[in-house]
């Protein structure tokens, strides 16, 4: 049964998150910011690394990427902004050295580039801000609307989905080995 295998499928908690709860790219309403960033995908062993133009919406202290303006699921997990820190960074983009937007957390760093050093401004002002306005709304201190509180629960929901689901691997490998020993 699918239940007894202790192999783990990378992509498997992003389609459990998915047909959990996702938001489309036009159902997250006045948004901060939105636009076309490129996503920074490191190559096999550093090798060759791509850039993938991603539809970006900053909304209810998440960055959703989406493959474009109407996708109706957004790509892998939303970044929780109230838990990065986000600065530019020079970087061989997919058109030479460019101005690129750092977005570090304790669990994953990622690199995007926009068409212009003006945009990459830009996004980094708009994230600081909305990093500053959820911590607000989530200590109680600004009021959350309608539009923010909906996108703060998908990103919520889908990285609650992802906690789940990486749980149950643990607990399966685990048990997977007659000592309790992970294998």
């Amino acid at each position: 049964s699918a239940m007894a295998s202790s192999q783990y499928d990378g992509k498997e908690y992003t389609a459990m998150a998915e047909s959990y709860f996702y938001p489309s790219a036009s159902s997250l309403k006045n948004p901060k910011k939105t636009g076309w960033l490129y996503k920074h995908k490191p190559g096999a062993c550093g090798l060759c690394p791509s850039w993938k133009r991603r539809w970006v919406v900053l909304q209810g202290g998440y960055m959703f990427k989406f493959e474009n303006k109407r996708s109706s699921k957004p790509k892998g997990l939303p970044i929780a902004i109230t838990e990065t820190t986000v600065y530019a960074q020079e970087e061989d983009g997919p058109n030479g050295s460019v101005r690129c937007l750092r977005l570090s957390s304790i669990m994953k760093t990622q690199l995007f580039c926009a068409d212009n050093e003006d945009e990459v401004d830009q996004w980094i002002e708009a994230i600081q801000e909305a990093k500053t306005v959820a911590i607000k709304q989530r200590l109680g201190h600004m009021e959350i609307g309608e539009d923010d509180a909906y996108a703060q629960q998908a990103g919520e929901k889908m990285e609650r989905v992802k906690m789940d689901h990486e749980e149950r691997r643990r607990m399966n490998e685990t048990h997977a080995s007659p000592m309790g020993v992970p294998i």
